[in-house]
């Protein structure tokens, strides 16, 4: 029986070792500088049970706090603020995805979008990095966005600290123009919805609320209108839950179903397109599209983070699971892609950067900053890399 204080104290010590090794963090965030911010917001109590069960949850930023929206209120946001949304999807077995969209209003501050992007990465840590991330700006909301409300958004003026309550609708929806075009390595890029960003030597996908038009000019490859309808089906059933409709406006189609691909775009008439030599030659634009896309891998293996560029072509084993990347495609997305044992600064500097693009490249509002975990790789993301061998397939495709 001696031995028993003995015993006691070293297990009180062993006990306060470990406290001391792993102090509990709690409290608010009170700056961007925080730097314990991440740690915070993984265990914020607002978050405690978010993500349990399908559906969708939405926060308000008010002073780096996030503040519950409630369900009457869904769909309507103030141009002042920042908010954060979550979507629970659970597949036919009940197993559970996250989708985390950060909104930022025109007028919102630098801290509360900064805050934002901080609470969105510890709901994501929450997750394990299982989620995936979205940027969303106001008037330039992704179609992904847009289908967890089935009426218009409303844009509210003012924000936390103001009194206004004037309404804006949002009459639908972010519209976008995507061109198909090349020869042998067919690929897409979104452009401007205009009529001038068209011609009759290209195929040209239009998505707007629930309708996805694959308009084939005059002149267009039967390997463009090809790629092009795939890309449609995949936008359908990515970016629209299999709920859009595709329709095919070509030669064929009747005026009346052309001119509804127009009234759609805003203006013009298959007239006004312009000839297909304003989309210059098809090859020179595969290489043009090759040569400006750029792959960084962001890594912390030296001690220090740091992004290196890779060597072209890409492919998909220069994806290491123990580092973060970002893919530049320059006219669509930019792609965060995070391995599975990543380290959690690789993919915060990884958001960091790929944020920072956004502004030193000057890039269109319509530009968004898209966080992919390691196995649920988009089409329009694999389509950068030579080959793609999927989980379950016994070998290599060409993308």
């Amino acid at each position: 029986m001696k031995f028993l204080p003995i015993l006691l104290f070293v297990l009180g010590t062993a006990c306060a070792r470990t406290a001391t090794r792993q102090p509990s963090i709690t409290g608010k965030i009170t700056s961007l500088t925080d730097k314990d911010a991440r740690a915070k917001a993984r265990v914020h109590t607002a978050f405690a049970n978010a993500g349990r069960q399908a559906g969708v949850e939405i926060w308000r930023i008010n002073d780096f706090e996030p503040v519950a929206v409630p369900a009457k209120d869904f769909g309507k946001f103030h141009k002042g603020d920042s908010y954060i949304i979550l979507k629970t999807t659970a597949d036919k077995r009940g197993n559970l995805s996250w989708d985390i969209h950060y909104w930022i209003g025109s007028e919102s501050t630098q801290d509360e979008s900064g805050a934002a992007a901080i609470l969105t990465v510890g709901l994501d840590d929450k997750f394990n990095g299982a989620a995936i991330q979205h940027r969303e700006v106001l008037g330039q909301e992704s179609q992904l966005f847009l289908s967890y409300f089935p009426s218009a958004l409303q844009y509210l003026d003012g924000g936390n600290t103001s009194g206004f309550n004037h309404v804006v609708t949002n009459a639908g929806a972010e519209k976008r123009l995507i061109q198909v075009k090349g020869k042998r390595n067919v690929r897409s890029r979104q452009v401007d919805p205009l009529i001038s960003s068209m011609n009759k030597g290209d195929v040209f996908i239009l998505d707007v609320g629930n309708d996805v038009y694959v308009y084939v000019g005059e002149k267009a490859r039967n390997m463009e209108r090809l790629k092009a309808i795939s890309v449609a089906n995949q936008i359908r059933d990515q970016d629209h839950n299999g709920r859009a409709r595709v329709e095919i406006v070509d030669q064929y189609s009747s005026d009346v179903d052309v001119q509804k691909f127009f009234t759609a775009l805003g203006s013009g008439t298959r007239d006004l397109v312009p000839e297909d030599t304003a989309g210059g030659d098809d090859q020179a634009f595969e290489r043009s599209e090759e040569q400006s896309v750029i792959l960084s891998e962001v890594s912390d293996s030296s001690g220090k983070v740091k992004a290196t560029a890779l060597t072209k072509p890409y492919r998909q084993d220069q994806l290491k699971k123990q580092e973060a990347y970002i893919l530049d495609t320059v006219s669509g997305s930019i792609y965060v892609w995070t391995g599975k044992q990543a380290t959690e600064k690789e993919k915060s500097e990884a958001m960091n950067k790929a944020q920072q693009l956004l502004s030193s490249k000057n890039y269109p509002s319509w530009v968004h900053v898209v966080k992919i975990p390691q196995g649920t790789e988009p089409a329009i993301f694999k389509q950068y890399f030579t080959t793609w061998q999927d989980v379950g397939m016994s070998h290599s495709r060409i993308v």
